[in-house]
């Protein structure tokens, strides 16, 4: 497999071998990179989104922007219950 899709309570993740390309957040617009790598990783986009016309209306940002919210989550979710607990905790102060 040359792809992956992580699911978060945050959002949907879009992995083309180790790299994060889209992502569909819940609280915010969806994000696809700007960064061209392939006609797979490209044909994966497009089904991640529902189709090539629905891909061209999501917002293109740095790849950057879609590694750090990715690498983020995923931090965020491996992290230990007592480390949810204080970020939690911090949140809400």
């Amino acid at each position: 497999m040359t792809y992956k899709v992580i699911y978060y309570p945050e959002a949907t993740i879009l992995k083309s071998y180790d790299t994060f390309v889209a992502i569909k957040r819940s609280a915010a617009e969806d994000m696809v990179t700007d960064q061209y790598y392939s006609k797979t990783t490209t044909r994966q986009i497009n089904d991640f989104f529902g189709g090539a016309e629905k891909t061209v209306m999501v917002e293109k940002v740095p790849q950057e922007t879609i590694d750090i919210i990715a690498k983020f989550l995923e931090e965020y979710h491996n992290c230990s219950d007592q480390v949810m607990t204080r970020i939690s905790n911090y949140i809400e102060e």
